[in-house]
């Protein structure tokens, strides 16, 4: 792994890259320093796009100030806009309490592993507490259901006895897929504390509700005050805002093998 710390004006730069698994270079845009031991969400488009949308509305309810950005040549050319200011799409926030990554934009599977490895060189620099993945997972009835069930997966097994939530389901078999797959093997690798949190969801469909669902397991494992009320109430609003991030997501999901998450394991314990 090459890595390099650039100073420029008031922020740094650190490059990822030339390792096996990369095959690419990522930058970690830094404008601020993290502040250190604390827990970091990360959402991605996904499944409902249920990371992205839960961790985007983290960020605005908890008013959270930008720190660095992540940016590489395999990523679309694309840059959005917010108040008439350009942002890089895959950013990192934090109010002091809670950071909080997350991409406006489904990044190619090619820039998994990169992406993967630059998010744990941050955490354990920063020394996080945990890192904590929100996404969905697709149900045929979701439609039928009024409050999607909650599922944990975590890096290690004794964490299941740390967190008594009666409404946290696990899950016993089955395959995870995409992004989150290739982070949760790069944790474990590093033996790092952290598990990905999935709602029942819709798949080719925003899905706030169950991003409200996820978000209500968060609040009460991180003891945090989350009023998702207003996310409710912009259900309709996100669905329509965010219908072409769901599409372009759909592509990539059909590249990163989503459909091994259907698929029972060969081997049981």
């Amino acid at each position: 792994m090459k890595v390099v710390d650039t100073d420029i004006s008031n922020f740094k730069i650190l490059r990822l890259g030339d390792s096996s698994m990369n095959k690419g270079e990522v930058e970690l845009i830094e404008l601020e320093e993290c502040p250190k031991n604390l827990d970091m969400i990360v959402g991605f488009p996904d499944v409902g796009l249920v990371g992205v949308i839960a961790s985007s509305f983290l960020v605005r309810r908890l008013e959270m100030k930008t720190i660095a950005y992540m940016d590489s040549s395999m990523f679309p050319p694309v840059l959005p806009f917010h108040k008439s200011r350009p942002h890089f799409p895959l950013r990192i926030s934090t109010d002091g309490n809670l950071v909080v990554l997350f991409s406006e934009i489904a990044v190619p599977v090619k820039s998994y592993g990169a992406i993967a490895e630059t998010i744990m060189e941050y955490a354990i620099r920063n020394e996080a507490k945990s890192i904590i993945m929100l996404g969905g997972i697709a149900v045929q009835n979701r439609i039928e259901i009024v409050k999607p069930s909650v599922y944990i997966l975590p890096t290690k097994e004794e964490l299941l006895k740390e967190i008594k939530l009666p409404e946290l389901k696990s899950l016993d078999e089955g395959f995870l897929a995409g992004i989150y797959a290739v982070l949760m093997k790069e944790m474990m690798k590093r033996n790092l504390k952290g598990y990905v949190l999935l709602a029942e969801s819709h798949l080719g469909y925003p899905d706030p509700g169950a991003a409200a669902s996820v978000l209500e397991v968060l609040s009460r494992l991180l003891n945090l005050d989350i009023d998702i009320k207003p996310l409710l109430e912009q259900e309709e609003e996100l669905r329509l805002h965010l219908r072409d991030l769901m599409k372009r997501t759909v592509e990539t999901l059909r590249s990163a093998q989503k459909t091994y998450e259907q698929t029972p394991p060969l081997l049981y314990r």
